[in-house]
């Protein structure tokens, strides 16, 4: 009887071996995982701190039931291996690891799978690597219990009292947080960093914590009145096209690749008739690209994790669809060449303001004109999206306003190979750089195309065509690609380049050509576009500014970089995620030269702020001017 008490209250030297042996095994993963994750060198302390929880974590079951505190260390093992290798992943993509919102987001995953898929590295892959072997020693070692219990208390007859062990792996997690305190410039806010910490804190955050309460001042985003400027009602009772091209960066715009034009075009149309935003970036949230049409018809950021038309589906919105609406227009319409239940436009685009909505399963995406030699990777072409939209839009009574978004340029950029017209060099070819100019120059002849249709229809004339792209297509931040685009543009291929999209807005016949260097983005299209039609909105906040009159260019960003980071006219700010201070970044426009981060402060905290402001205004329903309580279509309370 006192054999028996004594087991329950000690452990085998078999159990000792294989705890110690795991917990080698997580240390090794912990470090290999935070190495991926730029956290300033403190890689020890984090795994130092991940090892201490799961040591506490151990020692605590192991007071009850030692075979309960062996079972919670092998779960835990096998599903933080599989969790390091998504967070890896994911961090290779977006620079910071996944939030538990959007895991409800999974089905939208036909956006980026191809690029998620090329980003699994051995790295992410070696997590999982030893599972199968921890698998068969576990079988293996129960199977011998089962067949020959005697036997095996045998083997495992040496025992030490759990207690002591419990004691001795307290002691131990405590000198590890000893030390991380003793290591210089490591702070304790870092360890929301933590792979145990983020992930708990960040389901709590998204399901538990309640919404921010924060006093906003509308009357701050309230837009200003209007004043005498030469760009006002320029473009007054024209129709409005607005063409949001997938992955499409500025640094293509004149550019040339081996003396072949990529982007003539777009060229001709920026030395005719338009105004040019050179230094124009996006502002997106986690929709991508449904997030910049959101931003550019409401003049509102989108969340930062999740997509606007999911989460703020039905909110009382007053953008670009319902100003027009107001102001003469016969009505709003919406255009997209991929399934239409996509990021939920479909429910959305009532909300939005839009009369209708063409998606695929409204065209006739076998019919290509002879262009192709197999199928586009993903919807329509974007010759046929412009071609049979036309037909459609061609039954309007004018004025209207059709909102269009191109997909042929979307990731991986692979096009049928008769719908390829640059010659490449042998070492760009089915390379993402080779294919990406391809793409862009591909979409570039269907717009010229487009046009010459819009003349054809006697729709050009009286029309506005607004131009820019939704995200960023190539990082910079891997070498295989910097390289060949550095080699193209003969610079630097630099962190303003990657959020620097292009942005430009025809009005045919205006007689004049400007090129406007305030730096703006998704949010100021809004107000700069109601300027040139003679719109004003006195119904709702606007979030940017009109880039005519603005005395300072200010682009608030988050996403792709932590909130609180901004592009100015001057300097881009860049706050990583981890918010480690040694990993902030300031960087001067034009010469790239490193400035003190910590001079930005008090800029960084208005970014942060205004974002902030919006999203409880999205999460209050009362984007409105004209109410504080806000009402659903059907007349009832929206807690949207």
């Amino acid at each position: 009887m006192d054999d028996k008490k004594a087991k329950k209250r000690s452990l085998s030297l078999g159990d000792i071996i294989f705890t110690s042996l795991m917990l080698v095994a997580f240390g090794v993963k912990f470090y290999v995982f935070y190495s991926q994750l730029h956290l300033g060198g403190f890689e020890l302390c984090f795994t130092l701190a991940s090892l201490a929880f799961l040591m506490v974590l151990y020692s605590l079951v192991c007071l009850i039931s030692h075979k309960a505190a062996r079972v919670v260390l092998t779960v835990l093992y096998f599903v933080s291996s599989v969790v390091m290798g998504i967070d890896g992943v994911y961090y290779a993509y977006v620079s910071k690891l996944p939030s538990a919102v959007q895991a409800g987001m999974a089905w939208q995953l036909g956006d980026v799978v191809d690029a998620i898929a090329d980003l699994i590295k051995f790295r992410h892959v070696l997590n999982l690597i030893d599972l199968p072997l921890w698998l068969i020693w576990l079988i293996d070692r129960s199977l011998i219990k089962k067949k020959n219990p005697t036997a095996a208390e045998a083997v495992s007859r040496p025992r030490v009292n759990r207690f002591v062990v419990s004691a001795a792996l307290v002691a131990l997690a405590g000198l590890f947080v000893a030390f991380n305190f003793l290591v210089r410039d490591f702070r304790p806010e870092y360890y929301e960093n933590e792979l145990y910490y983020y992930h708990f804190s960040d389901v709590y955050k998204c399901f538990f914590a309640p919404p921010e309460e924060k006093d906003v001042d509308k009357t701050v985003y309230e837009a200003p009145a209007p004043v005498e400027s030469e760009y006002y009602g320029l473009a007054e009772g024209r129709n409005i096209f607005i063409i949001q091209v997938e992955a499409m960066q500025n640094f293509l715009i004149g550019a040339e690749y081996e003396g072949q034009e990529l982007t003539p075009t777009l060229n001709a149309l920026i030395g005719n008739d338009s105004f040019y935003f050179r230094n124009y970036y996006y502002q997106i949230g986690g929709g991508n690209t449904c997030d910049a049409e959101f931003a550019v018809n409401n003049s509102l950021f989108a969340p930062e994790s999740e997509a606007a038309y999911v989460k703020f589906t039905t909110n009382d919105y007053y953008g670009l669809p319902f100003l027009v609406k107001d102001n003469g227009y016969s009505g709003a319409y919406a255009f997209h060449g991929y399934d239409g239940i996509f990021w939920n436009r479909e429910a959305a685009y009532p909300y939005q303001g839009f009369d209708d909505y063409t998606s695929l399963e409204d065209f006739d995406a076998t019919s290509n004109i002879d262009e192709v030699d197999s199928p586009f990777g993903m919807g329509i072409s974007d010759r046929e999206f412009f071609r049979q939209s036309l037909e459609k839009i061609k039954t309007y009574e004018e004025p209207f306003y059709s909102f269009m978004i191109t997909l042929s340029s979307h990731y991986p950029f692979a096009l049928p190979m008769k719908a390829r017209h640059i010659s490449l060099k042998p070492d760009d070819e089915a390379t993402l750089f080779g294919l990406y100019i391809q793409s862009i120059n591909y979409f570039d002849g269907a717009l010229g195309e487009f046009i010459e249709n819009l003349k054809a229809a006697d729709l050009y004339d009286n029309s506005i065509i607004v131009i820019y792209g939704d995200h960023y297509a190539l990082t910079n931040t891997d070498p295989a690609i910097s390289t060949r685009v550095e080699a193209m543009l003969g610079r630097d291929y630099t962190i303003f380049d990657v959020f620097n999209v292009p942005c430009i807005i025809h009005i045919p016949g205006m007689g004049k050509s400007e090129t406007i260097d305030t730096a703006g983005g998704h949010v100021d299209l809004l107000p700069t576009l109601l300027c040139l039609l003679g719109i004003e909105n006195d119904k709702a906040v606007m979030f940017g500014q009109n880039l005519f009159e603005a005395e300072q260019g200010f682009v608030c960003e988050q996403t792709h970089m932590a909130r609180g980071s901004f592009i100015s006219d001057e300097v881009l700010l860049k706050k990583p995620y981890n918010n480690i201070k040694t990993n902030y970044d300031a960087y001067e426009y034009g010469t790239m030269a490193r400035l003190d981060p910590e001079s930005f402060e008090e800029q960084s905290a208005v970014a942060a702020d205004r974002i902030d402001d919006c999203m409880v205004l999205l999460a209050e329903n009362r984007i409105l001017l004209d109410s504080d309580e806000s009402t659903d279509s059907d007349g009832e309370e929206n807690d949207n």
